[in-house]
């Protein structure tokens, strides 16, 4: 058994799904544990794992203290960003626009009351359904006169410690013609984006079996992603399968948008790595595949950050050759997804220029 198992035990043991470690990790192999959460990005959750274990399984106190102490500047910055998505929701509320907060705080509702403000949290992604033009106006009203944009949402720059992100698109594929399809499902669906949760208004449980997947999905073909994530999924499912809900609507969404086989590979990492039941899963689990999806996660971490193979630096240019260079070990599993990655790069960078055009002239 090996660092990564130790690594999965622990993650079990905090999600309830274990009682403890099958072994003791020597001192340097939990050195290792700490520096795998943080390239995970979920350090505190594992705080939860380890604070029930026997005082014998544990780490050396100087390094249990310093997880402690990273854990609780976790809580602390969900406090604060919790304050800030109903500050935020509060302002276009007066502007007289509906709002929902995407993944992040609203996916951490949830969690269990012991990890939710454990989750390691980010920005913060809010979605106001009056298209570009009008959350360009609320920008404004807003006191940023200049935001940065693109195709999906735009750049708001109204805290001082946290970045927000406004969409006026859920989400986008790269793939033109799916791209097309699903902003249509979106706007057919747009009443499952409001739901008022804990004091924040939020996209239904429905509506994130589906979004939160893609998400996922789209983060795993163009950056890469990290088990964070990955937790956000397994409580999703947890919370569907609590509600004994119908998620018909959001299967036939994964299966017309061809994301099946990533779910079901999913399934097997949630399954071999988290210890999700079986009974929570909403396709069946595919072994080959969850190999492959494991291994770009451990070797990516959050977003990619720490895969060697992408350039995080250097310019907009190296970042667009970068990705397509890196989606090429990918066109054997999701072709139809990642082929169109050099094609839309082109075609956003004519949307963007003509859009600019039309922007100018209607404020003219």
């Amino acid at each position: 058994m090996g660092e990564l198992d130790t690594f999965f035990e622990l993650l079990q043991v905090a999600l309830g799904n274990c009682d403890e470690l099958s072994r003791v990790p020597s001192a340097k192999e939990w050195e290792n544990l700490y520096d795998e959460s943080k390239r995970q990005a979920v350090t505190g959750i594992m705080v939860a794992g380890l604070e029930k274990l026997s005082k014998e399984q544990r780490p050396r106190l100087e390094l249990l203290l310093q997880w402690i102490g990273i854990s609780e500047q976790i809580r602390q910055g969900n406090l604060s960003l919790s304050k800030h998505c109903k500050q935020l929701q509060g302002k276009v509320s007066d502007l007289d626009h509906n709002s929902s907060i995407l993944k992040g705080q609203g996916v951490a509702l949830y969690y269990d009351e012991s990890l939710k403000d454990l989750r390691q949290s980010g920005d913060i992604d809010i979605f106001v359904g009056c298209g570009q033009k009008g959350t360009m106006d609320i920008a404004h009203q807003l006191g940023v006169t200049e935001p940065e944009w693109d195709y999906k949402h735009l750049h708001l720059d109204v805290f001082d410690d946290v970045e927000v992100e406004m969409h006026y698109r859920v989400e986008v594929l790269l793939n033109l013609w799916k791209n097309w399809r699903l902003q249509s499902w979106f706007k057919e669906n747009d009443a499952l984006l409001y739901s008022e949760n804990s004091g924040l208004t939020t996209p239904t449980t429905l509506f994130n079996v589906f979004y939160i997947l893609l998400h996922i999905y789209r983060h795993f073909l163009y950056e890469g992603v990290g088990f964070r994530q990955i937790v956000d999924y397994y409580f999703v499912l947890k919370t569907s399968n609590r509600e004994n809900m119908d998620v018909s609507c959001s299967l036939e969404a994964v299966a017309n948008f061809g994301l099946d086989r990533f779910a079901k590979g999913l399934m097997w990492v949630m399954q071999e790595a988290l210890g999700m039941p079986r009974e929570w899963m909403l396709w069946e689990p595919d072994e080959k595949e969850g190999r492959y999806i494991l291994e770009e996660v451990m070797t990516g971490g959050n977003f990619g950050h720490h895969d060697q193979r992408l350039t995080h630096d250097g310019g907009k240019w190296n970042a667009v050759k970068s990705v397509c260079k890196h989606n090429w070990h990918l066109l054997q599993h999701y072709p139809a997804d990642v082929i169109w990655a050099p094609i839309w790069f082109v075609w956003h960078k004519c949307w963007k220029i003509k859009t600019k055009m039309l922007l100018k002239m209607t404020e003219g």
